[in-house]
This record gives C-alpha cells, structure tokens and sequence, in this order.
C-alpha cells in the first residue's frame, strides 16, 4: 500500500515535470490558510527546489486524488 501511494505521486510529479518532493509541498499548502508545511533540508538545493511548489496549481481532480491516495491511515510499518 505505502509503495503504490509513492508510485502513484512519483507517476502525478513527473506528468507535471516536477519533483515528488515539490507535490508534496503543494498539497500540504493546498490544506488551508492555517497549515504550514515544515520543510527541512541540509542542502541550500533542496531548498530552491522546494520553494518551486509555489508555482505548481493542482486541479481539483489531482488534489481529490492525492486526498485518497494520501488519506490517514494509508501508510504503515517502521522506517528502515
């Protein structure tokens, strides 16, 4: 389950020629006004390409089905 989740945002990031990282952030800003995604990195890279989900736009039909793909409780087991 947790892998098919992945695949299906790595699959949705790459249609759109972004980063699953940058998807992610997107969909988190997309929550409301009263959510701020944490963003952490050790690479001023990884920053820049991050701030790029700013200017990604997600149509209702891709955040519903990252809202399923991503709903609580998807994922499950320990970290490597």
């Amino acid at each position: 389950m947790n892998l098919e989740a992945v695949d299906f945002l790595e699959h949705l990031a790459k249609s759109k020629g972004r980063t699953p990282a940058q998807l992610a952030v997107t969909w988190v800003l997309s929550r409301g006004d009263d959510i701020v995604p944490l963003i952490g990195t050790s690479r001023r890279s990884r920053l820049s390409e991050n701030l790029g989900a700013l200017d990604i736009t997600l149509s209702m039909h891709e955040l519903n089905a990252l809202d399923m793909a991503f709903k609580p409780g998807t994922f499950f087991g320990g970290r490597p």
